[in-house]
């Protein structure tokens, strides 16, 4: 069917996730190989697994912030 748009497989961002305003992140040899690995692993993007790694720490950094 013409017209009809495919769904984006190569967009992994969630939805409001501010893709035009990346930032820079500066990773040690061996930090950047256990990240590579990592997101391999899970068949992610460098990008998406080191957000989901900040994610992860910003929770446990809250959490430890309230407590």
């Amino acid at each position: 069917m013409q017209g009809a748009k495919k769904p984006n497989s190569s967009h992994r961002a969630p939805v409001g996730v501010l893709t035009a305003k990346p930032i820079a992140l500066r990773l040690l040899t061996e930090e950047r190989g256990a990240l590579e690995q990592a997101a391999s692993a899970e068949g992610r993007s460098m990008a998406s697994q080191a957000r989901i790694f900040f994610l992860r720490g910003l929770n446990e950094y809250q959490r430890n912030q309230s407590a």
